[in-house]
């Protein structure tokens, strides 16, 4: 199960950063930050599901975050600290889950927050107009439809230019020179159905997923990503291992963006393919734990070092060399799986490399 994941906005204070070791020790997934504004961030890409606000007299930064919590995600709890001398009243109309007036004995502290954890967060079933995306955020994806959709174009207008090509070097050139091009038409088109994909979230038509609707994990997301490298894992004498295959007839259900989860799996495959090299062998399974599934992809080829695995998934090194990416997709993908309550990790094995897909089920 995913640990979940907790945001502190400090000031310096010690007693926060003791807090928030003790959180760790228990499992949680903890992030302690002294910047409003990078806490806005996490807020907008993360699955926090408590927010521990440090507040001294009326600072517009943090109060803004305050105002935010419950609009991102209305299941996200709130805790609000701070001297009642220096609280401004505005803090008690925003209806945090609870106020701690300092000073306090830890051990109070400590209650407050584990029985704020304990507490079941609020779900309440979302209708249109709660189901809006906040101006912030609505603005981003207006200019992300609007790189989808010029991208669209041009993707297009390749992909016509390739297909008369296709009719006029039919026979034309050598066999080598003909294998190229149909490899790189068929990723063309490729190419071209992943931005249809994604440029249906940007649109009010009826093929837009709807929030919470069910993705079968291996109809929806394994087996179409894996005929799309069925070419490659050939060419490069891969062997391909889908354990997947052999599960039992019942049904996989997942929650998340359908699009979002495929471009993961994809860029985890991807990688399988680059890092583990000709020859190599690939072994895609998935197993369960209670709400979750894992969907695991390992390969065989060299493993990262032992330095550079702990920055994996980070994006602490997404630089490039020789040609080759070194973690940003990880990142992203990470990133992406935590709003949707999963995550990506990477698990030592005996031999190789396993990246995990946590999946909550529907």
């Amino acid at each position: 199960m995913i640990p979940e994941e907790i945001l502190i906005v400090n000031d310096g204070s010690l007693l926060l950063k003791m807090m928030g070791g003790l959180l760790e020790n228990k499992g949680y997934q903890l992030s302690l930050t002294d910047s409003p504004e990078e806490a806005l961030v996490m807020l907008s890409s993360r699955n926090i599901v408590l927010v521990v606000m440090k507040l001294n007299g009326r600072q517009a930064g943090r109060l803004a975050v305050m105002h935010l919590v419950k609009e991102l995600n209305s299941g996200t709890r709130l805790i609000v600290l701070g001297d009642q001398a220096q609280l401004p009243a505005e803090v008690f109309e925003i209806g945090a889950d609870d106020y701690v007036i300092l000073p306090c004995r830890i051990a109070e502290v400590w209650r407050r927050l584990t029985l704020c954890l304990e507490r079941p967060a609020c779900q309440p079933e979302l209708t249109q107009e709660d189901g809006d995306l906040h101006p912030v955020n609505q603005r981003v994806l207006q200019n992300l439809g609007l790189m989808f959709h010029d991208m669209r174009g041009l993707l297009t207008s390749i992909n016509e230019g390739m297909r008369l090509l296709d009719r006029r070097i039919n026979g034309a050139c050598d066999h080598e020179m003909e294998m190229i091009f149909q490899k790189t038409y068929q990723k063309t088109r490729t190419l071209l159905d992943v931005s249809d994909e994604f440029l249906q979230k940007f649109g009010n038509g009826t093929e837009r997923q709807a929030p919470g609707d069910r993705v079968d994990l291996r109809e929806d997301v394994i087996d179409p990503v894996v005929q799309e490298f069925g070419e490659e894992l050939e060419e490069s004498c891969i062997t391909l291992e889908d354990r997947t295959s052999k599960l039992p007839p019942v049904e996989h259900n997942i929650k998340g963006d359908r699009a979002a989860l495929k471009s993961v799996f994809r860029n985890l495959l991807l990688n399988a393919i680059t890092h583990g090299g000709s020859g190599s062998t690939i072994c895609i399974d998935v197993d369960e734990d209670p709400g979750y599934f894992r969907l695991q992809v390992q390969n065989s080829g060299m493993p990262p070092s032992s330095n550079r695995q702990q920055d994996l998934c980070t994006g602490k090194r997404a630089y490039r060399a020789n040609g080759q990416g070194t973690g940003l997709g990880l990142h992203l993908g990470r990133e992406v799986m935590r709003s949707q309550g999963g995550d990506v990790s990477y698990e030592v094995c005996q031999r190789g490399s396993n990246f995990v897909m946590t999946l909550p089920r529907a």
